[in-house]
């Protein structure tokens, strides 16, 4: 959720590919990495205000996916680019509702709600720093032992947005294909 960036590419659907194919690729890939395989998925994407105020934009400015992972999890990630610019309302996180509580993250923080018990774990490091670390040391000595996501699985990431966007466009669920 944050608003809409500057660069006339990220406007154009053939440049950018929109949001959810370009920003939020990275909370699928969290997802992924900590709840399994997405099956299908089903997309509302819309374009409400950014086309009347930006010219040149051709993605949508709000939208919302609803993922059916391999392990029976139902999820939901939407994302906007209508905030104002610099009201530091951006947000970015994932929270897991579950029978046991609620672990909801951000990138500064973990919390963990249990009835009657809750638990934050604060990071202390710039995750973009050590992402970006992770990456020269991969370059620089050839071990990605550090990396996260591989490309082969970002490739699975990308088959989930770009079935959004299919989605999207076509008002009905896809599947995921992975090949």
């Amino acid at each position: 959720m944050d608003s809409m960036p500057g660069v006339s590419w990220w406007r154009r659907q053939d440049g950018s590919g929109g949001q959810f194919i370009e920003q939020t690729t990275h909370v699928v890939d969290l997802l992924r990495y900590t709840a399994g395989e997405v099956e299908e998925v089903y997309a509302l994407y819309g374009s409400r205000i950014k086309h009347e105020q930006v010219e040149g934009v051709e993605v949508a400015d709000v939208g919302t996916v609803t993922l059916r992972m391999a392990s029976g999890l139902v999820a939901n990630i939407s994302n906007t680019c209508v905030l104002p610019e610099g009201a530091g309302l951006s947000q970015t996180g994932l929270t897991f509702y579950t029978d046991q509580g609620v672990l909801d993250w951000n990138p500064q923080r973990l919390r963990a709600s249990r009835p009657g018990e809750q638990t934050e774990y604060l990071e202390r490091a710039n995750p973009y720093v050590q992402e970006t670390e992770a990456f020269l040391h991969a370059l620089r000595t050839g071990d990605g032992s550090r990396i996260k996501s591989n490309y082969a699985d970002a490739f699975r990431t990308q088959a989930v947005t770009c079935a959004a966007l299919e989605s999207a466009a076509t008002g009905m669920p896809v599947r995921i294909r992975y090949e």
